[in-house]
């Protein structure tokens, strides 16, 4: 049923999506956006709404948008081609779309590699176990409960078309978007591993990423960045540690960086700085809890002062002069 309405020139490359579907283990609908006008016209490229559900994941449904080009063939629609629209919407970069591939479950994680990789799958999945664990203790609960690994060669699986940015992070998060009309909020995410080998401590930092998901992303970017970085930095020596914090000049510390000033490497240092202040000073507990109203709802910068002094006892500016004195 699913190749009934695919062209015999495009079934082989739809029948292997077909079977990496099943391997990904999902339920999928699609919506197409336009109506069919006229039959008159015999070719015709509709985008398409793909809504799909991965079980287990205990997450809600998500959604990508794919062009498909049909034609009227002797009183049916066959679809001749699945690339019209790529550059338009951004379609063919899911996990799904690239080739056969291979996929280890478990319980608590999803990895998806190329065909005959295995083995690879078997220790991201290993590392992820490991740092999902520290992300919790740190932020108990919060994490998705599934993480999603994507660990393929391809380059442009989970990218925009053309990518927007060069993606030069070792492990990125991107989002599963919601189907809902006007919702902001991504029903999911994906861990997609960008090299080939990955640190514990670079995973653990692209899994703290992960929370914005579960919680929001309206948190300001020195504290979502900080706390991943500080996660991470934690499987770090007291040594390197100290080397990073030397790397900062007291020149640099003058402000928390703005939302639009990352990924920036000085930005990244000066957010991690930050947060570890704060939780040297308060504790986990009340940054992590004053993040959870920001991400939830965003508000402006008078609005996260104000919970940020009521969570943690800080403004900014009083937080930015407490680095400023630890370093000397």
């Amino acid at each position: 049923m699913f190749l009934q309405e695919v062209a015999p020139a495009l079934r082989p490359k739809q029948a292997q999506l077909f079977r990496n579907l099943k391997a990904v283990g999902m339920s999928v609908t699609y919506r197409r956006a336009e109506p069919w006008e006229s039959y008159s016209a015999q070719t015709k490229t509709f985008r398409v709404s793909m809504r799909y559900v991965l079980h287990g994941s205990r997450l809600g449904q998500a959604a990508t948008d794919v062009g498909y080009t049909y034609t009227f063939r002797q009183g049916r629609l066959a679809m001749v081609s699945d690339r019209y629209l790529d550059k338009a919407i951004g379609s063919n970069r899911q996990p799904w779309d690239f080739g056969p591939i291979a996929v280890l479950r478990r319980a608590n994680v999803v990895v998806i590699v190329n065909q005959g990789q295995l083995a690879r799958a078997k220790s991201l999945a290993d590392e992820t176990v490991v740092s999902a664990r520290r992300v919790r203790k740190i932020w108990p609960g919060q994490l998705q409960t599934v993480p999603y690994v994507v660990a393929l060669r391809e380059p442009q699986v989970l990218t925009e078309i053309p990518p927007t940015q060069p993606g030069a992070e070792p492990a990125q998060i991107r989002a599963m978007m919601s189907p809902k009309i006007g919702s902001i909020q991504p029903a999911g995410g994906w861990v997609v591993v960008r090299q080939t080998r990955l640190s514990p401590a670079q995973l653990t930092h692209a899994l703290m990423h992960l929370l914005p998901v579960r919680l929001g992303d309206g948190a300001p970017g020195w504290l979502a960045e900080g706390m991943a970085q500080y996660a991470g930095n934690q499987l770090l020596t007291a040594a390197q540690r100290a080397k990073l914090r030397a790397e900062i000049s007291k020149q640099q510390l003058t402000r928390l960086p703005a939302d639009d000033e990352f990924p920036n490497s000085a930005s990244d240092s000066i957010s991690w700085l930050a947060v570890e202040q704060l939780i040297a000073k308060v504790g986990v507990r009340p940054v992590t809890e004053y993040y959870r109203q920001v991400a939830r709802r965003g508000y402006n910068d008078a609005a996260r002062d104000r919970l940020m002094q009521e969570y943690t006892g800080f403004t900014q500016a009083r937080l930015v002069e407490s680095v400023r004195r630890s370093a000397g």
